[in-house]
């Protein structure tokens, strides 16, 4: 009922002329004092306060792309230098025990590191340092030139630091997407960028009881020694309870900060009601409904049923006012897409299925190297797939396996554009491969030779998981290979949707071969006969339009939607005789036999 009223308000505004200009909203804003102006900040002091109340803590927090961990450092660092004023809307204003004291900073970006080589990284480092010594007046107290060992700098400026005037003995440290080197790093550079960062942290871990907290974030979690492995490792509450909320938009936020304001409702419904073409207009019961589909669902704890929006999505399709996949267009995970290019058949994954499970210590292991980490952590760490807690699922006697899904419809959407563009792009590679055998077996009428290139080399590999049940599935599939083998030689050439004057020609292949030109037409039919695909052509007089070619070649072929494969196909084929006429040649028909090859079958 409190929806329908509100629903019925937002219409009467807008028929009246209520209309008022939308706020600023603050896309990719890592700026507190930013996102406190435009009155959008999620009010996440309450958590931070925790932090402040520790002593020599060194807290790890591991966090998807764009989830506002840049935002939060930013936050912690305005804390840090006793802005009071900043936060007056905020719970840790209202907190009579916190003190406001100053700490001196050490806030560290690491995204933001030289990655083309080693000494760079080396000296990108240190001038950071250098930077942050020059803000606190203490560069004339180091004995340190730009160009020497990076932890010998750090060390020194943490003793300088422990001694400036108005603050506290105590410095913070904060280093923001640690993880950022070695994802963006040569392959071959890895182990050293490893070992300089691995001298960094240790410096860290040793000083840690010297700091108020050291706080670090990233993407990723693996082995580094000083900050995950070792007797005295990182705190890591990327896991925990008490901080599931500390990033993202809950329900109760996008309400309060968004869906509450008439300058930022009153602007979407116009923009949103006027792309839509539908009779009834949205309303906003059904506009939060969406928003939960499209960007809610992110579950960082398995202790506790609480999810957060992507804070990232919600600010743009604000900004945008309409739905889309903001996340993904925003840039992909870096690490993510390397492995895909690696090896496009380890996600050969049902990704239709609502769960995922995982035995959790498997979960939980650190691993040496961000390539050598199994699928489901990956996809995990880097945002798409996150904690399933349905109550099913909980009632596992053994309670030895996490269950993982994903978040939202845009994040599964986007798995899927990505792994479409990946197998693409693996299939014509396939096809370039398979060049040579394809022409010569269509070149030669060796049907079975060719049709069995097609069902092993093609289909087969494509990975049924990445065939949908539908025809326009196998022929992108299919296409995509073949134009990878045809465009191979100059006299080649291959086109999918081609129109004609009645219908669209799934596939058509042109090939000049000893001055002679050609044509092969395809027409694929899921679970229905290939003769029924051939017919198709026949009817519909497909080929017409291929008039001064030598030769036409009618292929119907039969896609299996349960083994994901051609298993028939009827072939036909006209030919120009002496006189310039086409001359028919009776069909032949194929089919798989028991052990997956084709073999020609009677009429």
């Amino acid at each position: 009922m409190e929806y329908k009223k509100e629903d019925k308000e937002q219409k009467r505004g807008a028929q009246q002329g209520g209309v008022t200009e939308s706020v600023q909203i603050p896309v990719g804003s890592a700026d507190v004092k930013e996102m406190i102006a435009q009155n959008l900040y999620a009010d996440k002091t309450a958590y931070i306060t925790k932090l402040f109340r520790t002593n020599g803590i060194y807290y790890f927090f591991i966090r998807p792309r764009r989830f506002g961990k840049s935002l939060l450092l930013d936050t912690i660092d305005q804390i840090a230098k006793g802005n009071k004023a900043l936060f007056k809307r905020c719970a840790i204003y209202a907190d009579q025990t916190y003190k406001w004291k100053r700490y001196p900073v050490i806030w560290l970006n690491f995204s933001e590191l030289a990655k083309d080589n080693l000494v760079e990284l080396k000296k990108s480092l240190n001038r950071k340092l250098y930077k942050i010594a020059k803000y606190y007046k203490i560069q004339d107290q180091l004995n340190i030139v730009i160009d020497e060992a990076c932890e010998d700098y750090l060390a020194e400026i943490l003793d300088c630091l422990m001694h400036i005037d108005n603050y506290e003995p105590t410095p913070i440290i904060l280093i923001d997407e640690y993880d950022s080197p070695l994802i963006f790093c040569a392959k071959d550079q890895y182990e050293e960028v490893l070992a300089v960062l691995s001298s960094f942290f240790k410096v860290l871990k040793s000083r840690q009881k010297d700091c108020k907290f050291i706080f670090v974030t990233g993407v990723t979690k693996f082995h580094l020694s000083g900050l995950t492995s070792g007797a005295n490792s990182a705190n890591d509450i990327s896991f925990h309870e008490d901080y599931a909320e500390m990033l993202g938009y809950t329900e109760n936020e996008i309400d309060n900060l968004f869906l509450s304001k008439d300058t930022i409702v009153h602007p979407l419904f116009e923009k949103l009601n006027r792309k839509n073409t539908q009779e009834e207009k949205y309303t906003l019961s059904q506009i939060k409904q969406a928003l939960k589909d499209y960007y809610n669902g992110y579950c960082f704890t398995a202790d506790k049923m609480v999810s957060v929006y992507n804070p990232d999505s919600i600010l743009r399709f604000f900004y945008a006012k309409d739905f889309d996949n903001f996340w993904f267009n925003s840039g992909s995970p870096t690490i993510l897409l390397q492995q895909m290019k690696q090896n496009i058949h380890r996600f050969n994954m049902d990704w239709d299925k609502c769960s995922f499970p995982i035995d959790k210590v498997r979960f939980k292991l650190v691993h040496a190297s961000l390539h050598e980490m199994p699928l489901f952590p990956l996809m995990y760490q880097t945002g798409y797939l996150t904690m399933d807690l349905d109550p099913s699922h909980l009632q596992d006697k053994n309670n030895l396996a996490y269950y993982l899904k994903f978040p939202s419809q845009e994040v599964k959407s986007s798995l899927k554009v990505i792994l479409a563009d990946f197998i693409a792009q693996a299939q014509q590679a396939s096809g370039k491969a398979c060049s040579a055998s394809i022409l010569k077996s269509l070149r030669k009428e060796a049907w079975i030779a060719f049709l069995n290139i097609i069902r092993s080399d093609c289909l087969a590999k494509a990975g049924y998981r990445f065939l949908d049940k539908t025809e326009k599935s196998f022929q992108g599939t299919l296409y995509v290979f073949l134009n990878g083998a045809f465009h191979e030689t100059q006299s080649t050439n291959a086109s999918a949707e081609r129109d004609s004057a009645i219908g669209r020609l799934d596939i058509v292949m042109e090939d000049e071969y000893n001055g002679q030109n050609t044509v092969y037409i395809f027409e694929l039919k899921v679970d229905k006969p290939a003769l029924e695909a051939l017919e198709q052509i026949q009817r519909k007089d497909y080929s017409i339009q291929y008039g001064v070619c030598y030769k036409k070649v009618l292929i119907g072929l039969t896609c299996d939607a349960i083994k994901r494969n051609i298993t028939e196909a009827a072939i036909e084929v006209h030919q120009k005789d002496d006189q310039n006429d086409f001359k028919i040649v009776s069909h032949k028909s194929f089919a798989v036999n028991p052990i997956g090859y084709f073999h020609e079958v009677g009429q």
